[in-house]
This record gives C-alpha cells, structure tokens and sequence, in this order.
C-alpha cells in the first residue's frame, strides 16, 4: 500500500461523505482493487485447500461493505471495518465447512510468530477468532494491529501507517498479542 493510494482513497471517501457522487463510483473502483489486494495477501498463506477464493472473499466482503451505513472517515478506518469483515467471513465460512465436526483442537495449536498467519486450517481458524474476542477485552489496540496484520494482509510498516503509530509501537504491540496468544494456548 502506497501513500498515494491511502492518500487518494481517504480523499475520495471525504468527497463522497460531502456529496460528490461521482466519487461514489471511484471509491468503489479503488475499495475493489484494496479488497483484492488483502485477500490475495491474506489466501496466499492460507492452506491451498481452502475451498473460499479471493475473489469470492472479495465480493462478499464488497457486498457486506455497501450495506452498512458507515460514515467513512479515512483509509485507517476503512481498513480497520474491513479487515474485521473479511475476518468474519472466513470464521462463518470456517463455522459451516466444520458443522459437521466437533473437534477442539486447542491442545493441537500452536500460535509462534512464524505460524501464526500462514497455512491455518479451518479449525485453527475458528479457535484464532474466540481467542482474538479474549485479546480485544485485554488490549483492543493490539488485537486491532493483529487483525490488520492477519486478516487485512498488512505488513507491519503498513500497519504503522494506516494506524498512525511507529513502526516500534506496531512490532511491540503485535508480539505481546502473539505472546498472549500462546499464554492462553
């Protein structure tokens, strides 16, 4: 994510919050090319397995955007609203693909750096998500940056940009959440 593109999106979501419909139509051209962008980003460390496609994330996540009535403020907030979208729908995909199973895998995870966003099954999926509800009641900030991280397919530098902290607060803050992550494991 480039600073022209944050810059040229929050711009754009400003002109379409004071009227300009026209932007409307640019916004939702440069949210689609975002959107595409992170679930590439995210379904590339996914398990190839994985029966959702980026673009079907994508789409969902597009549709799920439009029907809520948000008064987007900038590019941070965006990213923010659609990094908790995309990650609920992967957990409800998850949910249903495992109805059938009942297994808690808890005792089978492991959360290090390393593993953490790469090659989760939909199980670990499912347990990530109850444990990051537990981390939001703990620290929302870091949980927000893991997220972001996670499921919005950020790097740590482009975490530090759309929330607006130093790239040392972003990496700290991440590896306490793991770090608390793997207490509760």
């Amino acid at each position: 994510m480039t600073q022209d593109v944050t810059t040229l999106i929050t711009q754009t979501l400003h002109h379409w919050r004071y009227g300009n419909q026209a932007a409307k139509l640019e916004l939702d051209d440069l949210i689609v090319q975002e959107l595409h962008r992170l679930a590439r980003a995210y379904m590339a460390r996914e398990n190839t397995s994985h029966t959702l496609q980026a673009t079907a994330l994508v789409n969902e996540v597009f549709l799920r955007l439009a029907q809520v009535d948000v008064d987007w403020q900038d590019k941070k907030h965006f990213m923010a609203i659609a990094a908790k979208t995309m990650r609920r729908i992967l957990v409800d995909h998850a949910k249903r693909k495992n109805a059938q199973k009942r297994v808690s895998l808890q005792d089978q995870m492991t959360f290090d750096e390393d593993s953490l966003p790469h090659h989760q099954a939909t199980e670990e999926l499912i347990v990530l998500d109850d444990l990051l509800h537990k981390l939001t009641a703990f620290d929302e900030r870091a949980c927000n940056m893991l997220e972001l991280s996670i499921f919005g397919g950020l790097t740590h530098p482009e975490v530090a940009d759309v929330t607006g902290l130093s790239l040392s607060t972003v990496e700290r803050e991440i590896r306490v959440a793991q770090a608390w992550l793997r207490c509760q494991h």
